[in-house]
């Protein structure tokens, strides 16, 4: 008397369409991702290089310390 009803709902027929829905928006996506992940990778290795830099102009200043190192 209290059956519940039961649904198939993961036919041959729908996994096949959910699939091809998958295949269709990574080949639409993928590459706009993967120009973004580019973007932001070249843009991380950008601040690496200038930090670089910046920390080696700097090594560069402290030679002209105030007080006076004897070497024996």
């Amino acid at each position: 008397m209290n059956q519940l009803p039961s649904m198939n709902f993961f036919t041959e027929a729908r996994m096949l369409e959910f699939w091809g829905y998958v295949k269709q928006l990574l080949s639409a996506v993928s590459p706009m991702v993967l120009l973004a992940v580019a973007v932001i990778a070249a843009g991380m290795l950008l601040v690496i290089i200038v930090n670089a830099f910046r920390q080696a102009a700097s090594k560069d200043d402290d030679d002209n310390d105030e007080y006076e190192v004897k070497h024996y």
